[in-house]
């Protein structure tokens, strides 16, 4: 699948919108629309990987107002990535996916545009919307107060994306599930091929077996 013209763009415009996904869920927006596979997978080269990178952010930044608001912060943190260790993998999978399909080389240079410069443009971006909002409160309590108040948002799944944007979920999951078959029927087969051989190992005849004396 190589995407040129108008595919390519659908897909960057949607890689864009995975990666602000959270933050439009969260402002009470309806969850992203997707009309094909395509789609979803434009939105899977930056989702849910965007959400953990400004997670890493914040936690950094809070961690500068007390030890509490930092081990919260950080558990906060490890906890979301262990939700997510398969939808991480699987969101580079779809990267590499689609970068090994580019031959092009005005549109492989467009798919390399997104990923260094458009996408951590845009985790910034959202990245400082938290951080002004915790500069703007008078007092390191209450700085860390807020920071607090976003962690407890994270423990209670409102950065997940099974929360914010179940169809790319889904999606994951089918991709997972799907290879997951494949190896179990790959080894189901292997297993059949050894089968045989084990079976037809020679067997002493009586007619060859020594006599005993």
């Amino acid at each position: 699948m190589i995407l040129r013209g108008e595919a390519l763009r659908r897909l960057l415009a949607c890689a864009l919108a995975g990666a602000g996904v959270v933050w439009t869920a969260m402002a009470l927006a309806q969850p992203p629309q997707y009309k094909n596979d395509a789609e979803l997978m434009g939105a899977a080269i930056a989702s849910p990987e965007g959400v953990g990178r400004v997670l890493e952010r914040l936690v950094q930044k809070c961690g500068l107002y007390g030890e509490p608001t930092r081990a919260h912060g950080n558990a906060a943190l490890r906890a979301w990535q262990a939700r997510h260790r398969d939808y991480l993998a699987e969101g580079r999978r779809v990267r590499a996916e689609l970068q090994a399909t580019y031959t092009d080389s005005l549109a492989r240079q467009r798919f390399d545009d997104l990923l260094q410069t458009q996408l951590p443009m845009l985790v910034e971006r959202q990245f400082v919307v938290y951080a002004r909002s915790i500069d703007d409160q008078p007092t390191e309590a209450e700085k860390a107060g807020l920071c607090d108040g976003y962690f407890n948002a994270v423990d209670d799944l409102q950065f997940d994306l099974k929360v914010n944007d179940p169809t790319l979920a889904a999606f994951f999951d089918r991709r997972i599930a799907a290879r997951g078959q494949t190896n179990g029927l790959g080894a189901a087969q292997d297993a059949a091929a050894s089968a045989p051989a084990a079976s037809q190992a020679p067997t002493a005849s009586p007619a060859s077996t020594p006599a005993a004396e």
